[in-house]
């Protein structure tokens, strides 16, 4: 986000009220700004219908029109431009049954969240700010507008939405909003896991799942999602504690499966690269827990797996001091192959050294080359290679 996103959003706020709608820009853009953050989106809200803005403003995408959103491309960078609205019964805890279009901010800014994310900027730089937003974030306070049962009763994943505010800023949860979440728990079953995920990968990245573990396990949102509550159990919360901010976020996933005791199955529907990601860290942490890392390690094992497997071995005890980084990325580095394409030969080398016809017994020799020559007990030449297989093959007749 750059300061054109910001210039273009008030570009917008102009023409809008030039053509005499009341505009103002709002959401997650206008807190980072008060807490001297990198914004992500500026959004822009108006008492101008859908239609009004795409009149006003010829270049635009119908993002979310159900809704009430219009994407205006033109001033760019683009900025997504929403009619004040109010919203209906949330009979599914997600998403309102119906909205209806409001010219009042106060009753557009009324059905948001949290007070931090209910704050405006005119035209002029100036903030409306009904429910005291910035004051709550200058006393670093979570604190959801209105009556809390009210606001997560419509949309559950706040909960989590508060939880992981809480993770990303080091903000308490005001007594109030913490007290509705722990009666309001158990509705977090309504959400998806996808958008359960998208949070959840937030928190990892925010340097403080300690914080997000200990709150989830107090309000006892942890005992309704899966793997959870035995994860974020009250002896394992000193793990997390010093989990730290990882390098990526799959780490957060690894380490809730192994302090969930491998579970099986796949409940929050990572990739197929997650996956993968996770089980290398996981095979890592066993392996690092049982015993230093071999040259065999480190060829099969990528290096963020070995590394992470390494810091999850210390942090669960079973391991002495931390391993140092570098001396795994050496280990890796300084092995003499990375794949068995970089082998000096191949198995029509085999083959024709041998005289027999192909089958399994080629992909067996390939192998044990492979690891004699990454364990350092043969050089990877074709020469060297040759000798070391013809010899094997004659001791075995």
């Amino acid at each position: 986000m750059t300061d054109k996103h910001w210039q273009s959003a008030f570009e917008i706020v102009g023409r809008l009220r030039e053509a005499g709608h009341e505009a103002v820009i709002v959401g997650g853009a206008v807190r980072d700004r008060l807490m001297g953050l990198p914004a992500h989106d500026v959004d822009v809200a108006t008492a101008a219908l859908p239609q009004e803005v795409k009149t006003i403003f010829p270049k635009t995408a119908d993002v979310g029109i159900a809704h009430g959103t219009v994407m205006v491309l033109d001033p760019s960078p683009p900025v997504e431009v929403t009619t004040y609205r109010t919203e209906g019964i949330y009979t599914d805890h997600r998403r309102p049954d119906h909205v209806e279009y409001v010219t009042s901010l106060r009753e557009d800014l009324r059905r948001r969240d949290f007070t931090m994310n209910a704050i405006a900027i005119r035209g002029d730089g100036s903030l409306y700010d009904p429910f005291g937003g910035e004051e709550d974030i200058r006393r670093g306070i979570i604190r959801a507008v209105g009556d809390p049962d009210e606001r997560f009763g419509e949309d559950a994943l706040r909960m989590l939405r508060a939880v992981r505010f809480a993770a990303r800023t080091g903000f308490e949860i005001e007594p109030g909003t913490k007290a509705a979440i722990s009666r309001q728990a158990a509705s977090i079953h309504h959400v998806s896991v996808e958008r359960i995920k998208v949070e959840m990968d937030k928190v990892w990245a925010s340097g403080r799942a300690g914080l997000a573990a200990q709150l989830m396990a107090e309000t006892g949102l942890a005992e309704h999602l899966p793997l959870m509550e035995r994860a974020f159990s009250a002896t394992n919360l000193g793990i997390w504690q010093k989990f730290g901010k990882p390098a990526e976020t799959v780490e957060g996933w690894a380490l809730l499966y192994l302090l969930a005791g491998f579970p099986e199955g796949n409940p929050y529907k990572l990739s197929n690269a997650e996956k993968r990601s996770v089980g290398d860290i996981l095979k890592s942490c066993k392996i690092r827990s049982e015993r230093p890392y071999n040259p065999m390690d480190a060829y099969r094992l990528p290096e963020h797996a070995l590394i992470t497997g390494a810091k999850f071995a210390h942090l669960t005890g079973k391991s002495g001091d931390p391993e140092d980084p570098g001396k795994i990325r050496s280990l890796k580095n300084g092995l003499p192959i990375s794949s068995l394409r970089d082998l000096a030969i191949t198995g029509n080398d085999l083959i024709g050294w041998s005289g027999k016809k192909g089958g399994p017994w080629v992909k067996e020799w390939l192998s044990n080359i492979e690891e004699a020559v990454v364990t350092g007990h043969l050089k990877n030449t074709r020469e060297d290679i040759k000798g070391w297989f013809l010899d094997g093959i004659e001791s075995k007749r």
